[in-house]
């Protein structure tokens, strides 16, 4: 092993160390410091997590993004071509959208709980209370094929200047959080357990998610990733 590579190996595997304390820290506040109790916010207020990064994940996601590019730029990864690239983003959606529930033909129309919404030419904005796996009651206005919160919703439209909830929009916006969670080029190059790690923090259903819901195994994910047409690195 040359200098470079020994130096990147021990950079990655510091800040993977950090992600995984920053992870556990800020999932225990989310489960345990969510403010007052549902019942007495507003109806039309989330007491979930954002599931944009804080300004600690984004410090962590930009230096994770830096090792990337030095491995990429010396060598020690391959970046896929673009058909590839492309297919295992799409493999990705398809595999969020079993982990969340909303993986059927009307995935894009889907409000929490399953409940179906028509006009799609903004976020629903329908918030339904429901309690954890602790007995803790909270608000959602999770609706999309990928569960978008109303909040993370209007932030995702302004960055990406969004005009419209429809699938086209829905699916651009989820390809911005995973790139947010610095995921995106893991996805890409078929880095899917990694990937999934990093963006458990997006989508309660995922493993490791720690929001105490429901989580999915691993291997069904993977599983659900290979049957869309993703490629897994080798």
């Amino acid at each position: 092993m040359n200098n470079t590579t020994a130096s990147l190996t021990i950079i990655a595997a510091a800040m993977l160390a950090a992600w995984a304390i920053i992870r556990r820290d800020s999932n225990a506040i989310a489960v345990t410091d969510t403010g007052p109790d549902g019942a007495y916010l507003p109806a039309t207020e989330d007491t979930m997590p954002d599931q944009t990064p804080g300004v600690f994940d984004s410090a962590l996601v930009q230096a994770s993004m830096a090792v990337q590019s030095m491995s990429d730029s010396v060598g020690l990864t391959a970046a896929p071509d673009r058909s590839t690239a492309e297919r295992n983003e799409n493999a990705f959606l398809d595999m969020i959208a079993y982990s969340e529930g909303t993986g059927g033909p009307n995935g894009y129309r889907t409000l929490f709980g399953g409940g179906l919404f028509t006009d799609m030419t903004a976020h629903p904005r329908q918030y339904f209370t429901f309690t954890d796996k602790l007995g803790k009651t909270n608000r959602t206005s999770a609706a999309g094929r990928y569960q978008f919160l109303a909040r993370t919703w209007d932030d995702l439209a302004n960055r990406l200047g969004l005009i419209d909830f429809g699938p086209a929009s829905q699916d651009a916006a989820a390809l911005e959080l995973i790139r947010q969670r610095g995921a995106l080029k893991d996805v890409q190059a078929g880095r899917i357990t990694q990937a999934i790690a990093k963006c458990a923090p997006i989508w309660a259903s995922l493993p490791g998610a720690g929001y105490n819901q429901p989580e999915r195994k691993l291997t069904n994910l993977l599983l659900s990733y290979s049957q869309a047409g993703g490629n897994l690195e080798a």
